[in-house]
């Protein structure tokens, strides 16, 4: 179901199965109530649903594990590796149902650190500038 109606029915859907605070905070975050069935957590506790009576594009989604209320503190980055191949359509597969190998090289996930200004990455050099800053000679007083 999509459009007003499947709204309507989710709202009432998700009312029964979820709190208020849920509800509320997913329709200020996306501005529509969805349901569906819960596919799978990541560590982090973010959950993913898919509802395939949705249009395929907008079937998958993820409720971030910290509600959005004023400021938004979750984004794009926020998604594992693997849940993100399962979001974009790369799988079926969900890292549940397919857990992925495990390599040496893996990473444990961290997010964009940008955002944040203490912490996002900004570029030192090593070189000597090319060009040097002018400093006026500061003239004598003539007595």
């Amino acid at each position: 179901m999509a459009g007003n109606i499947g709204t309507v029915v989710g709202f009432f859907k998700k009312m029964a199965s979820a709190p208020l605070y849920y509800t509320i905070n997913k329709y200020v975050c996306a501005n529509e109530f969805r349901y569906g069935n819960l596919v799978g957590t990541d560590d982090k506790g973010n959950e993913y649903y898919e509802n395939n009576d949705y249009f395929l594009g907008r079937n998958r989604w993820v409720q971030y594990s910290e509600p959005n209320w004023f400021i938004l503190k979750s984004d794009a980055s926020d998604i594992p590796a693997e849940w993100h191949a399962w979001m974009h359509y790369m799988t079926d597969d969900t890292p549940v149902t397919k857990p992925p190998a495990d390599r040496k090289f893996h990473m444990e996930h961290r997010p964009n650190m940008s955002p944040i200004f203490k912490e996002r990455y900004t570029p030192s050099t090593t070189t000597k500038p090319k060009i040097e800053s002018w400093t006026p000679m500061q003239s004598k007083k003539i007595e």
